[in-house]
């Protein structure tokens, strides 16, 4: 399919679904990334336009960043926003909406994405929860060098954690303000007090 119609079928706002039903080659997909401003996911020969973000979304994406930014030794680690990709195999490009690496930051595509995140988040939207619990979330299982994944609600107080033990990944739900997510492998924890800073749910 030709790049041109491909823009053609770009949604006039910016949605988290597939741009259309025909195959897309990477060198198509980097064609039509390069003219857009949006972000575009790449999975499998199928390319995803994403969302805009929520106060609240960008409120606990600012929030865990600055808490990790204050527990993570500089020297050893890197914080990196949702503009960044990762490179997840030959057939997928995805942005989670924070991700870490440790050490220097290794990058594929002329160092427009990461090949080797520790830890990755994704913040929940009614449009992406279920493409972030099952297709992105097992690509991302499947890099070797992850060690932790949050999948995090943005309307209510619940934080999945999964973690790499000893090769296979073990999974805990949070849902208190009261409790804390721990991140042992990376020196650091976050509170969910702390994620959710500043928000006011609906009663």
């Amino acid at each position: 399919m030709s790049t041109d119609l491909l823009l053609e079928k770009t949604p006039s706002t910016p949605e988290a679904v597939a741009a259309a039903s025909d195959f897309v080659t990477i060198e198509e997909y980097f064609a039509i990334a390069a003219d857009v401003e949006e972000r575009i996911e790449y999975i499998d020969g199928e390319i995803f336009f994403m969302d805009g973000v929520t106060l609240f979304h960008s409120s606990i994406q600012i929030n865990i960043t600055g808490f990790l930014y204050n527990q993570l030794d500089a020297t050893d680690y890197g914080i990196h926003s949702s503009n960044v990709s990762v490179h997840v195999s030959p057939s997928a490009y995805l942005f989670p909406d924070l991700c870490v690496v440790r050490g220097p930051g290794l990058v594929a595509r002329r160092g427009t994405a990461l090949l080797n995140p520790v830890l990755v988040v994704e913040v929940l939207s009614k449009s992406t929860a279920r493409k972030d619990r099952g297709i992105k979330l097992q690509r991302y299982q499947a890099i070797s060098s992850l060690e932790h994944a949050l999948i995090i609600e943005q309307d209510f107080v619940a934080v999945e954690h999964h973690r790499r033990d000893r090769g296979n990944w073990k999974q805990a739900t949070y849902t208190s303000l009261d409790d804390s997510v721990p991140l042992g492998s990376l020196g650091a924890s976050l509170s969910l007090a702390q994620i959710y800073r500043g928000i006011e749910f609906a009663p």
